[in-house]
């Protein structure tokens, strides 16, 4: 379930990510580098600093432990390009594969939105976008394509495709398509999100299939369905993920004050427990607790969601969130349509 649960977080940051872009370029005059600074400021102070100071964090944890399993140079971690078309180290802040995606995400896609409004002269703002969007997708798509026939990183697809970030950075634009129905085709969305929920929920059912012992040896039994994994396994799991979207989109509200105040506390803090719950806890608390018993495993385990829940309430009230409103004194002025 991890691995679906990556994909839906790519497919949520991409819908997030998408509605930011698109109002930046419909709310300008003309797209410009001020814009997409504009943009690299608040994505970059909302990820960078939490990210690096629990990079340090676990570095320096990994030496005291004597835990020295490391593939790389540490500084590949800071630049995000420890799996940048190579595989992803496997012993060492083994989460970080992901925010790779989505920082590389977040780098090349304004730029290819602003190299392509001087390239090519917008008539009509909204057919641009899509347009623009939807060839960034296939850009990716076609390099997963092409490296089927010959895997650059051999036959094992989690490490060789899923962890790397030239074929993955598709994952997060089927977020950024539905964001572009949601502002231009809202009707569209509204009359067809009833029948998208069940192939939503059919189609990830089939994806979690594949993902078990039995349906990993079903398709190694084919050099085609190996092909067939390889070149579209990672187009459709986002893309399945992303038809939920309309109608999660379309819950407004919930009536219980209870669950609102609880789900918006967790939206708050979920990226700083990405960032701690597995190296910078679970590892740790592994090595330290020999549990035998179900109830010691069981003690064992609430101890560990109240160290995830507690560390990251407090990095994002005394750290995250301060950090974050730093970036209001850089705010670069826009040219707005008159």
């Amino acid at each position: 379930m991890g691995q679906l649960g990556v994909e839906l977080f790519f497919v949520l940051s991409g819908f997030l990510i998408g509605n930011i872009l698109i109002r930046a370029f419909m709310d300008s005059d003309k797209f410009s580098l001020a814009d997409v600074r504009q943009f690299w400021i608040r994505r970059w102070f909302r990820t960078l600093p939490v990210y690096w100071l629990i990079l340090t964090a676990d570095s320096l944890l990994y030496i005291w432990l004597h835990i020295q399993s490391y593939e790389y140079p540490r500084f590949f971690y800071y630049l995000f390009i420890q799996n940048l078309w190579y595989p992803h180290p496997r012993f060492f802040f083994g989460e970080s594969w992901s925010l790779s995606v989505e920082e590389w995400f977040y780098l090349t896609l304004p730029i290819f939105l602003y190299t392509a409004s001087q390239l090519f002269k917008v008539r009509n703002k909204s057919k641009f976008l899509i347009v623009v969007f939807t060839t960034y997708l296939l850009v990716f798509v076609c390099i997963r394509f092409i490296n089927a026939f010959h895997p650059i990183n051999g036959p094992d697809i989690d490490f060789g495709v899923r962890k790397v970030v030239l074929f993955r950075l598709d994952a997060v634009m089927y977020g950024v398509l539905f964001a572009w129905l949601q502002n231009f085709r809202p009707v569209l969305l509204v009359s067809v999100k009833n029948y998208l929920l069940p192939v939503s929920i059919a189609g990830v059912m089939v994806i979690y299939y594949l993902l078990t012992p039995e349906g990993v040896a079903m398709c190694a039994s084919s050099s085609t369905c190996v092909f067939i994994m390889n070149a579209f396994f990672y187009l459709f799991t986002p893309l399945l993920f992303s038809l939920c979207l309309p109608f999660a989109n379309g819950i407004k509200q919930i009536s219980s004050r209870f669950w609102t105040r609880f789900f918006t506390h967790i939206s708050q803090i979920s990226y700083s427990m990405y960032l701690v719950h597995y190296s910078l806890i679970y590892i740790p608390l592994s090595i330290f607790s020999h549990a035998r018993s179900a109830s010691s495993v069981s003690l064992i385990y609430l101890c560990y969601w109240v160290a995830v829940l507690l560390l990251s309430a407090g990095l994002y009230r005394y750290f995250e969130y301060p950090v974050m409103q730093l970036r209001e004194q850089f705010k670069i002025p826009r040219t707005k349509k008159a």
